[in-house]
């Protein structure tokens, strides 16, 4: 951060009298040949790097955000390769199992005269239970050995989610693990958001959907609103066209509005349905950005429906006043609500020397 803070400081000094630079700055500087043309690629790979807004400036922030991200991937990189190497290391011991043995029985063959047959038909009696004991283990692990050789569904550092393949998944993105070693055996993970660390069997992983974020790029967003019904059409479309603006200030966050349709109407409860779908410039991979930028959208969507009066309040609930259709059911609640009171108030009295208040005993003895 700080070498990406002084080369920031020091572009700064072609421009003094600018405090931001303008994204011309780095073009002049990175995307030109020796003879001073510009080169498209160049142009759109550092637009894409920088992210500037629609006036073509670079804040110090953003910068460092887009240094820091590069960063990360090298690293994430440098992590990958360390972890493919480990793996190239254990299937190489695995083949000089198979290399060794088959020249073992070449030797016996050759040198020593002796039929490696004979030896094998030997060993059947053993090897044969031995086999069904290990048969369904044995068939898991070439599973799992072929998920992390062929397949690779995940590298080091990808959030990935579990889930069954039958069902659907939460249109808000899935609960993600963060992968941080890989085996011909095993896959450790760590909890993204509870820092728990766990272990996976690569053979069990086959049969489940395995859902990586850092492949799933440009993520769908959805913001839910609600509007009443007496609501114009014509306010609609102006909040529409104020969160289209919202949205293409920000082009270091998103790519554009792609939707904004109503999706069910509900005139006994007096709303409409409405959702705001918008892609996202990060993977699902780096999701607190996402739900970050969301939660931003969300608070300028309620503040600009409180100000155009378009905040939909729901109707107070009805309250029941009769609790039947007679009045012996008013009559009933009085006695069950009376006759625990009467009965309190008759230990009280007998406590201290009174009779009882239905008037079945006499108050007391006249002398």
């Amino acid at each position: 951060m700080e070498s990406a803070g002084s080369v920031y400081r020091r572009l700064l000094l072609s421009k003094p009298e600018s405090q931001i630079l303008h994204f011309d700055t780095f073009v002049d500087v990175l995307a030109r040949d020796k003879e001073g043309r510009l080169k498209k690629d160049k142009v759109m790979a550092l637009s894409r790097f920088l992210r500037p807004n629609r006036k073509g400036e670079i804040t110090m922030l953003n910068f460092l955000k887009s240094c820091d991200k590069v960063y990360k991937q090298l690293r994430m990189f440098r992590a990958t390769v360390m972890n493919s190497a480990q793996l190239d290391n254990a299937f190489e011991f695995i083949m000089n199992i198979f290399f060794y043995l088959i020249v073992s029985c070449v030797i016996l063959q050759i040198v020593f005269a002796i039929n490696p047959t004979t030896l094998l038909l030997g060993m059947v009696g053993l090897l044969v239970p031995f086999s069904f004991a290990i048969s369904n283990a044995s068939s898991k692990w070439f599973e799992g050995v072929l998920l992390v050789l062929v397949r690779k569904p995940y590298d080091i550092g990808d959030r990935i989610a579990l889930s069954n393949p039958e069902s659907d998944t939460s249109s808000d993105g899935s609960t993600t693990w963060f992968v941080e070693n890989i085996t011909l055996f095993s896959t450790t993970v760590r909890m993204a958001a509870s820092n728990e660390v766990a272990t996976y069997n690569n053979g069990y992983l086959t049969g489940l959907r395995i859902i990586n974020a850092a492949r799933s790029p440009k993520a769908q967003v959805f913001v839910n609103l609600k509007f009443g019904m007496d609501v114009a059409y014509e306010r609609v479309k102006i909040f529409h066209s104020v969160v289209e603006n919202f949205v293409k200030e920000r082009p270091q966050e998103w790519i554009k509005l792609a939707g904004f349709r109503a999706t069910g109407v509900h005139a006994d409860l007096g709303y409409i349905n409405y959702v705001i779908v918008l892609q996202h410039i990060e993977s699902w991979q780096n999701i607190g950005a996402i739900l970050q930028s969301k939660a931003d959208l969300s608070s300028f969507c309620l503040e600009v429906t409180k100000q155009m009066d378009m905040r939909f309040v729901s109707p107070p609930k009805p309250i029941l006043l009769s609790l039947g259709n007679n009045s012996s059911d008013l009559t009933e609640l009085s006695d069950s609500v009376r006759k625990p009171q009467l009965k309190s108030l008759e230990k009280l009295f007998q406590g201290k020397g009174i009779g009882n208040l239905h008037g079945d005993d006499d108050i007391g003895d006249d002398d």
